[in-house]
């Protein structure tokens, strides 16, 4: 399934507007907001039908709950609701769709009709969504087997309503790192309103050196690595830092992270070695790979390298071992795992210089087809890459 087609010839006589929904709480209350068809012809406008589209990453029909009432006093009434595939990734760009009223509108000479909305999120048992609902409207003639518009013939401005209720930090790291070839121990805390469940199983970390120094393969192996921990056995497992690493999500949070589902912790430290140097703009980033204007699950922690005199000039096999962490892991909790994303192997540790380390950097894993291109953020401490979603329209 996809996007209706644009029928053979624009409508300028009619529009379908969408106004309102400024926020959605995951678990939260209604978001709510109008949809109006306008009607500038001089015959009555009939026998369309007013179809509405709820789409982000991740996001099915057991996520959204839906109403909507005729006219601003009418009463509010239950829509039905279609699972609709949005792109090129049909596991993971997902959507729902509804014909509003279930049958064709009619709408006289000159004037308009208005139908409030509302949706929420509601709690199910997959994860997401991923990143902002974009609600898009369309008034189509005709409707396919599935309750589908088959194509349409005008379509409204789409109307993205920010997701909320999710929110990441990261405590315990100082703002100057020292470049000591030594672990230096932090936290990293994602917490969620309404008790709500968002099922996260990976995410990734990316350290940026800034705009003078910083790739977006991130840094050398010899120079930087972040470690997180293992609750069940205190040991620490090496991941990725590059950009092409985020869309691998090498962080395995059913594994490594602790807590209820509404408050996870996750125990991480960063070595930096003696040739590692920061710019004005340098952080340490971790969630997912954020899109265009998009970072529903992503934190950003300004940082500085700081050169220390003796420093060990690469953190490869044959420098010293890291200290160890004075972190003490928090209690393990068990976390119902995402049932459309398995928990990979844990990976076969390996020794680095006397010291258990399981690497599990993602290997040859380069920037998708999704990720368009690039715009850093000079002084913003943020990278940011633009993220194209494949539609049909």
């Amino acid at each position: 399934m996809s996007l209706p087609a644009q029928a053979a010839g624009p409508d300028k006589d009619h529009s379908v507007t969408v106004d309102g929904f400024t926020a959605v709480e995951a678990g939260g209350g209604w978001s709510e907001g109008t949809v109006t068809v306008k009607n500038d012809a001089d015959a009555p406008y009939s026998g369309q039908h007013l179809v509405l589209y709820f789409g982000s990453e991740m996001l099915g029909m057991d996520q959204v709950a839906a109403e909507y009432a005729d006219g601003t006093s009418g009463a509010w009434k239950p829509v039905k609701l279609v699972n609709q595939d949005l792109g090129a990734k049909p596991a993971d760009h997902q959507g729902v769709a509804t014909d509003l009223t279930g049958a064709g509108i009619d709408v006289q000479p000159h004037t308009s009709r208005t139908f409030k909305l509302r949706f929420k999120l509601v709690q199910s048992t997959h994860e997401g969504p991923r990143q902002d609902v974009e609600l898009e409207a369309f008034l189509a003639p005709t409707m396919d087997a599935n309750g589908l518009a088959k194509d349409f013939t005008v379509r409204a401005v789409g109307k993205s309503v920010k997701t909320t209720g999710l929110t990441t930090a990261v405590t315990g790291l100082p703002k100057d790192v020292p470049a000591d070839g030594k672990p230096h121990a932090f936290q990293v805390s994602i917490k969620t309103a309404n008790g709500f469940d968002w099922h996260l199983t990976k995410a990734s970390f990316f350290l940026w050196a800034g705009q003078k120094y910083g790739s977006m393969e991130g840094p050398a192996a010899c120079d930087a690595q972040v470690d997180v921990q293992d609750p069940k056995d205190g040991s620490w497992h090496k991941v990725g830092l590059r950009a092409g690493g985020i869309e691998g999500q090498e962080v395995d949070l059913t594994k490594w992270a602790t807590g209820p589902v509404d408050n996870r912790v996750l125990n991480a430290r960063v070595t930096l070695g003696k040739n590692f140097k920061t710019d004005t703009d340098a952080s340490l980033n971790f969630g997912y790979f954020p899109g265009a204007d998009q970072a529903l699950f992503w934190v950003t922690k300004p940082i500085a390298a700081t050169p220390v005199d003796g420093a060990p000039e690469c953190l490869g096999q044959n420098s010293p071992a890291p200290a160890p962490s004075t972190t003490t892991a928090p209690a393990v909790v068990p976390v119902t795992a995402s049932t459309t994303t398995a928990a990979p192997a844990m990976p076969a540790a390996a020794t680095h210089s006397g010291a258990e380390l399981a690497d599990t950097g993602s290997d040859g894993v380069g920037l998708t087809a999704g990720i368009a291109g690039a715009l850093l953020a000079a002084g913003g401490a943020a990278v940011v890459l633009t993220r194209r979603r494949t539609r049909n329209s």
